[in-house]
């Protein structure tokens, strides 16, 4: 169900700002660390907080969207077991297959979050 939320009362859609608050959180701690323009933190903020489980659902969002976990720098070099052991026709059936799967994932995490209402 889509429901209409005007441009000039955001404050009505909950979810929506209480993503915006952590990024903007995010954007904070790292304006804290590093002196640039805001507008250059924020591929990492974001990818932090596509990256990163959330509480109520117990997934991360990229996960929620592509059936699988992203591949994080940190499993490039030195080469993670998945980088290493997969090849590129596996590692596409590996994604398709995800892909197949991405319904029940948000499902069971529908679950979750039901559940901890």
């Amino acid at each position: 169900q889509n429901t209409f939320i005007p441009v000039e009362h955001p404050q009505a859609n909950g979810q929506v700002e209480s993503g915006n608050k952590v990024i903007f959180k995010g954007i904070k701690r790292r304006l804290a660390l590093k002196n640039k323009s805001w507008v250059e933190h924020i591929p990492h903020v974001l990818w932090s907080y596509h990256t990163t489980p959330h509480s109520t659902t117990d997934e991360t969002p990229f996960r929620m969207v592509y059936g699988t976990d992203a591949m994080i720098p940190v499993e490039i070099d030195p080469p993670s077991w998945r980088r290493e052991t997969l090849t590129e026709a596996e590692n596409s059936a590996a994604l398709e297959e995800g892909i197949d799967l991405v319904d029940e994932v948000r499902e069971a995490a529908h679950f979750r979050e039901f559940a901890t209402k």
